[in-house]
């Protein structure tokens, strides 16, 4: 199968992948006013990446992201190209950079949280830039229209741990309207659950009495949940029009955490998606007995750098947009090792 014209690898085209490195992608949550100011003033990769977003979308993308406030900026609509966009931004401006410096960079695996799966795909070439733009737009028209025939929304639940939490979505869910749910399981003790304001809500005070920490999300949307089973059949039915590929590198899924290696078990993975939780710990770990030791995360913020230092403390996990000055660090990336 042809492969899209985005490649996974930093730089020249190598044979093989001798790098302990992934690649990972954040997800909605990840944004925040100015995202990717930085990368669009020193890359001419950068900036082309803002303008085709924009020609795609129909939306003046680099508006979005430099000059929203933070409100319009959580929408929904809003969030999920912006933050896709920004991070391929920041992944061409990296080969950019790489290409001046050194030979070339190829990771062992690509991870994206929710969202940033999308991200991961166009990085490994299983999807076009513009193809993905597309249908998260489709994907964040499916989660809002949600939002507006019932209230919903997702909380982080701290210092307890998934089966618990596991426990007290069961007892807070109170029939098929009234439902909440493990989304998101982020690390041993930090978990998002999502669903249904009411039994959102109940499992928020139960998890406080369990002495645990219950944080609402600033986000006007579920996700992950069994609730989204009518919104995933029909996102599943747009993505059977749009063209995939066989990634260049392995994604790790975010459902299983199996490797990802044929354009059918990427489209998959998106087909379900929004029904399933993200197990992210799980991720990681996976990522880390494949051989990874080194994490770069692409993409605003540095939410998954600093929860892959929780979950996997002697891996190395950097994010890119933890620059001030020099918006590439090619430093971090490991020193390319011949294979044997």
């Amino acid at each position: 199968m042809t492969q899209h014209p985005e490649a996974a690898h930093l730089g020249d085209e190598p044979r093989d992948s001798t790098e302990s490195l992934a690649l990972v992608f954040p997800g909605q949550g990840s944004q925040a006013p100015g995202m990717g100011r930085l990368i669009h003033d020193h890359s001419e990769a950068a900036r082309q990446t803002f303008e085709e977003a924009s020609d795609y979308t129909g939306i003046d993308i680099a508006t979005v992201c430099f000059e929203s406030e933070a409100d319009d900026l959580a929408s929904t609509e809003n969030t999920q190209p912006a933050v896709l966009t920004t991070s391929i931004a920041m992944l061409r401006a990296m080969r950019e950079k790489v290409t001046e410096v050194r030979d070339h960079v190829k990771p062992r695996l690509l991870g994206g949280h929710s969202l940033g799966l999308f991200s991961a795909a166009v990085a490994s070439g299983a999807l076009s830039f513009r193809d993905s733009l597309l249908i998260i737009m489709e994907r964040s028209r499916l989660m809002g229209s949600f939002n507006e025939e019932r209230p919903v929304g997702m909380a982080a639940i701290v210092g307890l741990d998934v089966a618990t939490v596991r426990e007290i979505c069961d007892e807070a869910t109170e029939g098929d309207l009234s439902r909440v749910d493990v989304a998101n399981h982020n690390e041993d003790v930090q978990t998002v659950i999502s669903g249904d304001v009411s039994a959102l809500e109940r499992a928020m005070a139960r998890a406080k009495e369990l002495q645990g920490k219950a944080i609402r999300l600033k986000l006007k949307v579920s996700s992950h949940t069994p609730l989204h089973e009518g919104q995933a059949h029909e996102f599943a039915q747009i993505i059977r029009e749009i063209p995939f590929a066989d990634p260049e590198l392995p994604i790790v899924s975010n459902i299983t955490s199996e490797l990802l290696h044929t354009a059918a078990e990427v489209r998959a993975e998106f087909e379900a998606q929004l029904k399933s939780p993200v197990l992210w710990a799980e991720n990681v770990r996976r990522m880390t007995r494949e051989g990874v030791d080194t994490f770069v995360e692409v993409g605003p913020g540095h939410a998954l750098s600093r929860m892959i230092k929780r979950i996997q403390d002697e891996s190395t996990a950097v994010s890119l947009d933890d620059a001030r000055e020099a918006p590439i660090p090619v430093s971090i990336l490991p020193v390319r090792r011949p294979s044997h």
